[in-house]
């Protein structure tokens, strides 16, 4: 018999469990106030600060003078700020020398074999899978059955462009971020439910009950405290490792384990559902053993069971942020809820441990000599998607996403790791969007379906949270920095609103409501998928960002005074986010510079220099003076298409600018990459067995990759006025690949883009073919010979005005730098 007291002595709250009524020996953990139920005392929130909308359309001049309305997020906690200021990475840090990364940097927590667990799992899912789906968890539960390997070189470079200030990777071509989407969608946690109050309850709470005689809390975790009592009373330990825990729990056979010595490894393989997994199986007489130690009543079985192994799953793969290695007691509580069929929210703590992780290493002094407490395998497979940086399984299989780069030799070799992360050139924008074919507005009422609701939630700014203990974690979340990955513009985003009061469990509760608040009456958008997001920007954002990378790149080249040689380490670093802000703040706002910031699109757009020279989709246009048999009614007609004319010209004006690698999407290869790029292995360097499924899928993707530059080749030697004729011939192609399990989603939207440009293009040529009057003709010629002298004689007259502007700006600088 176990004895629950509780010690509420002020600042030293303890629950204890005993043997003996009387005894005072016994295990001891420390309590602290829920955040949550009705000991939290905690009124729940009905104020919302959040827009009515929240995106705007922003409007710029286009190519064809008009205006073309261009989505753009908008935040709730930045406030309008045009100033440009440098932003401290670590990259900065190592290029002033004040410090450098150790000879085998760590990072994150990356899930390692336990014995017995997943076998454990393998019990779980015949027992409790329809729990599982009930909460959402299934497909992350499920992924937790594999290991996931880092790809060294580009996790250094992610935390080397990682910006503390901002929660976004920096990069040259703007801020890019892990977003609570990613972490739904990639890693398959739930965003809405119960706040994650990982604490240890009182003894009250433990085990007391309401006026309707509801327990307070799941039967189950008392059963776990007393499983966890039992076991530190036999192995003479205050800490329960997942070893002890899971052979305590789960009494089968192991038939999965690494390898050593002699042994090979035998690791759990890959299903295509869950049909293995219908309906319970019996158990044997040991599997009852903790029941009976325990003196657990059989009606409790199942729930205790499912909250054990919960428990260890989310100390394990979801929430590594203490006592590593080790069951945490605090976790009993949210495992017991899971487990009793409680959906509970665990992307936004999982992505606060991220986020303050990925900080904690970018303000390190010795950046990597420490392993950071936070999930690693989220970070992974973020990269994957978008930085393409390990293998990704092609076929289908059950299971978060996540899922698809488990494996010892998933990664892939990078030569320029650095240079793929900060140039960002070849980032997958849209890797993990919903965006359709269109602009889809939407409400956030009560009817919109789950995934609406997650996506919806992830475009808001908010400030994240998580709880461990006494331990409160707060991190900004501006996904208007980065809502070109939801396929938005990118705009200026202004200054972030310092958190200023202190982080109490009243505060926290408010911003984790605020954060997943629905019914909100606000309106949303889910945008139109593009075929080159990068060129999303708007012009002030251009000017703004190039004014942050010179103010960076020159406050890197700084030589360090000796008193800051070194980043000190602050007191209590990561949980007071009050003093992480204002130190942010105080860092940038030494290096702030107004930009001017400009009002329309430049219409000769970037060049480059490999294509300099080639005919543009614009020159097709206005090819023969045709622009002056536009009307005006047609212009207006073609102010809705002007969007993709427009991220042409951005990205270099022509289909050829487009290398046929970087049009792939994850399951194409390229036919003359070296072998040790290839997203799928024939055969493994480890073992001399011949894979014929992975040989197939390779033959497959060639071919597919094959089609695609055919495909290519084919649209670079047609017109641009007749590539609409091969619609049909393309479909052919891409229903081809479809049918071989190949996502070709972007390069398929790429194109299609491309062939609706030409479309227009020739549309326009027809509307052209009628018998126009000579003199109506010379009359609109005339108009616009007048109008364009016009034009010429107001830029001249802005021209001397900028000039004018330019020279007193570079005197009073003159003057400053004397002064």
């Amino acid at each position: 018999m176990v004895y629950f007291k509780y010690h509420n002595t002020p600042g030293e709250e303890t629950l204890s469990l005993m043997q003996d009524a009387n005894s005072v020996d016994g295990a001891h953990f420390r309590s602290f106030p829920p955040v949550i139920g009705p000991f939290a005392n905690i009124n729940s929130s009905t104020e919302f600060s959040g827009p009515k909308s929240w995106y705007k359309e922003s409007r710029d001049v286009n190519a064809f003078g008009g205006k073309t309305p261009k989505p753009v997020l908008v935040a709730s906690h930045h406030r309008p700020c045009d100033e440009a200021c440098s932003f401290q990475t670590l990259s900065t840090r190592l290029s002033r020398k004040e410090t450098k990364w150790s000879s085998s940097p760590k990072f994150g927590v990356e899930p390692t074999y336990i014995p017995l667990y997943w076998e454990w799992l393998e019990d779980v899912l015949h027992h409790s899978r329809r729990t599982l789906a009930s909460t959402h968890i299934l497909d992350a539960v499920y992924a937790s059955m594999y290991i996931y390997k880092c790809n060294s070189p580009v996790m250094q470079a992610f935390c080397e462009s990682w910006c503390p200030t901002t929660n976004t990777l920096h990069t040259s071509v703007g801020e890019m971020s892990i977003s609570l989407w990613d972490i739904y969608d990639l890693g398959g946690l739930p965003v809405t439910g119960l706040f994650y109050d990982e604490v240890v309850p009182s003894a009250v709470e433990l085990e007391g009950s309401d006026d309707e005689h509801s327990l307070y809390l799941p039967y189950s975790c008392k059963y776990l405290f007393m499983a966890l009592h039992y076991l530190s009373e036999k192995h003479k330990v205050t800490t329960i490792t997942f070893e002890t825990w899971c052979d305590f729990w789960f009494r089968g056979a192991s038939k999965y384990f690494l390898a050593s010595g002699n042994k090979k490894s035998v690791l759990p393989t890959l299903m295509k559902d869950f049909s293995s997994f219908n309906g319970p199986r019996s158990w044997s007489h040991k599997m009852y053993e903790a029941f009976r130690i325990l003196r657990i009543p059989e009606a409790h079985h199942r729930q205790t069971y499912l909250a054990a192994f919960l428990s260890c799953w989310l100390c394990a793969f979801v929430l590594p942020v203490s006592d590593l290695g080790c069951i945490r007691p605090g976790s009993f509580k949210p495992a017991s809820f899971l487990a009793s069929g409680k959906e509970t929210s665990l992307a936004i703590p999982v992505l606060t441990s991220i986020y303050h992780g990925l900080s904690k290493i970018s303000n390190s002094p010795t950046p990597g000599k420490h392993r950071e407490s936070f999930p690693a395998q989220y970070v992974y497979v973020w990269t994957a998607k978008y930085f393409r940086s390990h293998h990704i399984v092609t076929y289908d299989f059950v299971g978060a996403p996540l899922v698809g780069i488990q494996g010892l030799d998933s990664v892939i070799k990078s030569p320029d790791a650095k240079s793929l992360v900060s140039s960002g050139k070849d980032f997958n924008w849209l890797a993990n969007s919903i965006c359709g074919n269109s602009d889809e507005k939407r409400e956030d009422d009560n009817h919109q379906p789950k995934q609406f609701t997650n996506f919806f939630i992830s475009m808001r700014s908010c400030f994240l949270t998580l709880r461990f203990d006494n331990n409160y974690v707060v991190e900004p979340y501006s996904p208007h920095r980065f809502g070109r990955q939801f396929g938005f513009h990118q705009d200026v985003p202004g200054e972030l609103v310092v958190q200023t009061q202190n982080i109490t469990r009243e505060h926290m509760y408010y911003l984790f409501q605020s954060s997943i608040r629905l019914h909100t009456r606000a309106t949303f958008l889910v945008p139109c998928r593009t075929f080159n997001a990068q060129s999303r920007v708007t012009p002030s954002f251009t000017s703004w960002w190039e004014s942050v990378i010179s103010l960076t790149v020159a406050s890197a080249s700084k030589t360090p005074s000796p008193t800051n040689t070194r980043s000190k380490k602050r007191k209590g670093d990561g949980l007071n986010t009050q003093s992480k802000d204002k130190a942010a703040k105080s860092t940038t706002g030494s290096h702030r510079v107004k930009v001017r910031l400009a009002s329309k699109v430049v219409n000769d757009g970037p060049s480059c220099d490999e294509h300099a020279g080639e005919k543009t989709v614009f020159d097709d246009i206005y090819d023969d003076g045709s622009e002056l048999d536009l009307s005006p009614e047609e212009m207006e007609t073609l102010q809705s298409d002007a969007n993709i004319a427009e991220e042409l010209n951005a990205c270099g004006n022509t289909f050829a600018s487009f290398p046929g690698q970087e049009l792939m999407d994850d399951a194409i290869i390229d036919p003359k990459t070296p072998a040790a790029t290839t997203s799928v292995p024939i055969t493994s360097s480890e073992s001399s067995s011949f894979n014929a499924q992975d040989m197939i899928a390779m033959v497959d993707r060639q071919a597919a990759s094959f089609m695609i530059n055919s495909i290519k080749e084919k649209l670079l030697n047609s017109p641009l006025a007749t590539v609409h004729e091969l619609t049909q011939e393309f479909e052919h192609i891409f229903s081809y690949i479809r049918e071989k399990k190949i996502d070709i989603s972007t390069t398929e939207a790429f194109i299609k883009g491309y062939i609706g440009c030409g479309s227009q293009l020739h549309n326009v040529q027809l509307g052209k073919r009628g018998n126009t009057a000579l003199s109506d003709l010379e009359q609109q010629s005339s108009e616009m010979e007048s109008s364009m002298k016009e034009d010429a004689i107001t830029e001249h007259k802005k021209e001397e005005q900028m000039k004018s502007l330019q020279r007193e700006i570079d005197q009073l600088q003159q003057v400053r730098a004397i002064i």
